[in-house]
């Protein structure tokens, strides 16, 4: 059976004393339509004045559901085949003060607007991005009591911004309450590695899942299997630029890696720093390429020259 669940009612923190608004059985369908992370307050006509004077945090991230699985019981397992994804046709990208991977780089409010053709978008000048839609945001009810913001994932999914989680992914997730009780949202259409100016290509998004369930299996925590590439194929057909730095402390390393990709970035395209550190959260994935050479880790930025027009 298929069922649909609108995005009229949004859901902005993780509370499992919230009734669901669907209970379906295990092997059904959901036709699901998210808002943006914002909760639909960011408009394509937005500017970044807009955002610095109207957006409102404590509305992210705006999920749909909950969710409930007939039957779902804790110490069952919840599976959710991921079968499509379909943006609306527009994007944002933030920088906002205070957040970020590089807060202390950039201290001014900054937004960006991407228009989608239906698989790319030409939005930022000389580049062309292969869009790979998904949820940030696929969850079950935590087994604690009270509200949480959605920030920190956890053990029961949530806000893991996992980027291959999208169409033909299966994700696997532990029930820690009665029916499971799902949500989802915080879209988007494109996202790097690390996700590092705090937004990927936030958009609305429609998307179906089936959802199955597995009686009496525990797990720890979130699993996934992925068929396909795990990067778009056409980023293949040429080079990658790789910018290394180790350090003992893995996030200083990551900084100075992001910060040499924004560099490498402006010289090619003559764009703002803002800017390039805009393309930096879409695209650029970081990987940690070693962490046994103890105490040093090193972290690796991959850059796809395919991207530059």
């Amino acid at each position: 059976m298929t069922h649909q669940l609108d995005a009229s009612i949004l859901v902005h923190r993780w509370d499992n004393s919230n009734s669901p608004r669907l209970t379906i059985a295990p092997g059904d369908r959901v036709e699901i339509s998210m808002a943006d992370s914002s909760g639909f307050q960011v408009q394509p006509t937005w500017t970044s004045h807009d955002f610095k004077s109207s957006f409102d945090a404590t509305k992210v991230h705006a999920l749909t559901g909950p969710i409930a699985v007939d039957g779902a019981e804790p110490g069952d397992q919840l599976v959710i085949h991921i079968e499509a994804f379909q943006h609306q046709g527009w994007a944002w990208t933030s920088l906002i003060p205070g957040l970020g991977l590089l807060p202390d780089d950039f201290p001014d409010h900054h937004l960006f607007i991407w228009k989608l053709d239906r698989d790319q978008t030409q939005s930022f000048p000389g580049v062309t991005l292969d869009l790979h839609p998904f949820a940030g945001i696929i969850g079950v009810q935590r087994e604690e009591s009270g509200e949480f913001r959605t920030r920190a994932p956890g053990a029961f999914g949530g806000n893991l911004d996992v980027r291959h989680l999208g169409a033909g992914a299966t994700l696997h997730l532990p029930v820690f309450t009665a029916g499971a009780n799902l949500l989802a949202g915080d879209c988007h259409a494109a996202q790097g590695d690390g996700e590092v100016c705090i937004n990927g290509m936030e958009a609305p998004m429609n998307g179906v899942l089936k959802i199955d369930l597995i009686k009496n299996a525990p797990i720890p925590g979130p699993y996934a299997t992925t068929s396909g590439s795990l990067v778009p194929p056409r980023y293949n057909e040429k080079p990658w630029h790789m910018f290394i730095e180790s350090d003992e402390n893995p996030r200083v390393a990551a900084q100075r890696v992001v910060r040499r990709a924004i560099e490498f970035i402006t010289r090619r395209t003559r764009c703002s720093a803002e800017m390039a550190y805009t393309l930096c959260s879409v695209v650029l994935d970081l990987k940690i390429s070693q962490l046994v050479n103890v105490p040093t880790m090193t972290i690796t930025g991959y850059l796809p020259e395919a991207i530059f027009d």
